[in-house]
């Protein structure tokens, strides 16, 4: 099972934090926020990626096929509070499945 297939809640002063994996329930009345990137290490890519994102969305055709591109991929935490991790994943999933472990150890308070 990859990182995808959990969820982890964390509980804290009232409020219920947990990533939108694969396996997450819909809560209604839920705030969505993001919480990192994972995007392809090329800047040329990159800004290819960012832009057909801010046009065309996160669903749809364009969006499985720019998840397809075989590249070099980051992940950039930073819209949670946290850093662009250490490394390179040339698989997009294991990138997605380090960008949850990070995140879910930031969100409980571990150094990361």
């Amino acid at each position: 099972m990859t990182e995808q297939g959990a969820v982890t809640f964390i509980i804290a002063d009232g409020m219920c934090t947990f990533l939108m994996t694969e396996a997450a329930p819909v809560i209604e009345g839920a705030r969505i926020a993001r919480a990192s990137h994972v995007f392809p290490r090329n800047i040329l890519l990159r800004t290819i990626f960012r832009v057909l994102r801010f046009w065309l969305g996160d669903k749809g055709r364009m969006s499985e096929f720019t998840r397809s591109w075989k590249c070099a991929w980051i992940v950039d935490a930073r819209p949670a509070g946290g850093k662009v991790l250490d490394g390179i994943w040339y698989d997009r999933l294991a990138a997605i499945d380090a960008e949850v472990i990070y995140l879910n150890n930031l969100f409980i308070g571990e150094n990361v």
